[in-house]
């Protein structure tokens, strides 16, 4: 009868697990060429220190102009595994073949579910150049897949 109680317990949890653990989806992702002075705010005239109040920004160079990538998710950020990281593929108008950009979800967490992923500096130093396709992974550390999103263009073949 112990047997039973436990197995039946066993599987209530397991059809319970999905609710109590979302799956991570990427709900938008949109795409915008933003210059330095589109990140200056009142509180760096006083500190000297750049003011992200409270965005998430991450970026490929220190430098603040370039294309962004605005991350949309269906949960907060708190909640992904850590040490998790986003995988940029984009075919750039300049550039015909895909490039790669690797970027770590920062490690404070927060309860905002949006984050600004900048493709910036020397990695992006045009608003001339656009994205033709791109498609963006969220992984966790182990690299396996948690989202991802594409482009209409990026499923076509060439």
């Amino acid at each position: 009868m112990k047997r039973v109680r436990n197995l039946l317990t066993a599987v209530a949890l397991l059809g319970l697990s999905p609710s109590l653990f979302p799956e991570t989806k990427i709900s938008s992702v949109s795409e915008v060429y933003w210059t330095a002075n589109d990140f200056l705010r009142v509180p760096e005239y006083f500190t000297g220190k750049e003011y992200f109040g409270n965005q998430v920004v991450v970026r490929t160079d220190k430098g603040r102009a370039g294309l962004y990538f605005v991350l949309e998710l269906n949960q907060p950020l708190a909640r992904l595994p850590e040490n998790s990281s986003v995988l940029i593929r984009v075919i750039r108008s300049d550039h015909p073949e895909a490039k790669q950009y690797k970027l770590e979800v920062p490690l404070e967490s927060t309860e905002r579910s949006e984050i600004l992923l900048g493709i910036t500096g020397n990695d992006w130093n045009s608003p001339e150049i656009k994205p033709v396709a791109w498609r963006i992974e969220l992984q966790d550390k182990n690299g396996k897949l948690l989202a991802a999103k594409q482009s209409f263009l990026w499923g076509h073949e060439k």
